[in-house]
């Protein structure tokens, strides 16, 4: 396993901030206030009856998921070899053993949603070794096209899992992590990057799901309020890993195992993510900061509804079966 690497060792230049991004997350505290995360913020946008059902209620029961294991475990392998590359040596990330770090955080995940899970299996050792082998294909592609994605010219690794607490009205706060952070000294340009792991990459419909969007929009937003960095000079990436690829592609683009998309993120983007979390927050927040406990509706749908905690539960009357 690879030394921790201290914010001190951070590599600064023309930018003050980089730094100063880099260790806001040893300084920041937990707020006392309600937190709004996106997760909600999702749920609710889906269906608010969900959301009251899992939120208000808590009768959601945990649902452990190998896709879920698996994408902790790429997030965190990554996330230190770019701790290693950036603010070690070179050298030593290209000289990392990532397919073993890979297996310890991926065991190390399933045990601990095993563990939430009422100490019962989720998965089996087969597709546990489908899913490793999967990883491995994505870290090796990944070193060989290392210069592509992540260069050391002239980017560095501002934050990881950099935290942000946002004000969006007296009481509450919006909580988010973001991924990875990068700055481009010559661009003088920051980047937002959310790792997403993925069966096969995400089709159109996916790219043009602004509740999906919304995520890293409300990043955009929230990371230049909390750095007083111009709007304009922060840029947006989802980095999505695909543990599936076609091996006689027609096109080389589809053999990638990375797939970076760059979704609009305007004035009028922004604003309608923002207009998604205020909707939210004046619907189900009161006063004080507390859910409203009331009836909230429905959005059955048979997508929706087969992906929803409730559905063998049968608590929701509306609920798609089938």
């Amino acid at each position: 396993m690879p030394k921790k690497i201290y914010p001190e060792r951070v590599k600064v230049k023309s930018n003050p901030l980089v730094k100063e991004v880099w260790e806001s997350k040893l300084k920041q505290k937990p707020s006392e206030n309600k937190h709004i995360s996106y997760s909600q913020l999702n749920t609710f946008a889906n269906c608010q009856r969900q959301w009251y059902l899992q939120y208000v209620k808590k009768l959601a029961p945990y649902q452990a998921s190998i896709h879920a294991a698996f994408g902790t475990a790429m997030h965190e392998t990554i996330q230190t070899w770019l701790e290693v590359l950036y603010h070690g040596k070179v050298k030593d990330a290209m000289n990392m053993d990532l397919n073993a770090l890979l297996y310890d955080n991926l065991i190390k995940s399933y045990k601990m949603n095993k563990a939430m899970n009422g100490h019962e299996h989720f998965s089996t050792s087969e597709e546990l070794n489908m899913f490793y082998l999967d990883g491995k294909h994505i870290l090796n592609f990944l070193k060989k096209k290392r210069g592509a994605y992540f260069s050391t010219k002239n980017d560095r690794l501002a934050g990881v899992e950099t935290l942000l607490y946002q004000e969006l009205r007296p009481g509450v706060k919006f909580k988010g992590f973001i991924d990875l952070v990068m700055y481009n000294e010559v661009l003088d340009e920051w980047t937002i990057i959310d790792i997403k792991t993925s069966t096969s990459g995400w089709n159109d419909y996916a790219k043009k799901d602004d509740n999906k969007i919304a995520q890293i929009l409300l990043y955009k937003e929230f990371f230049s309020k909390q750095f007083d960095i111009p709007i304009d000079k922060i840029n947006v990436e989802y980095f999505i890993l695909k543990r599936r690829v076609p091996k006689d592609a027609e096109f080389a683009a589809m053999e990638r195992r990375v797939q970076q998309f760059r979704p609009p993120s305007g004035k009028i983007k922004r604003g309608q993510a923002m207009s998604l979390m205020n909707n939210f927050v004046e619907t189900a927040v009161d006063n004080n900061g507390e859910y409203i406990d009331k009836e909230y509706p429905t959005n059955p749908s048979k997508w929706g509804c087969n992906f929803c905690a409730f559905k063998e539960m049968r608590i929701c009357p509306d609920a798609v079966l089938g």
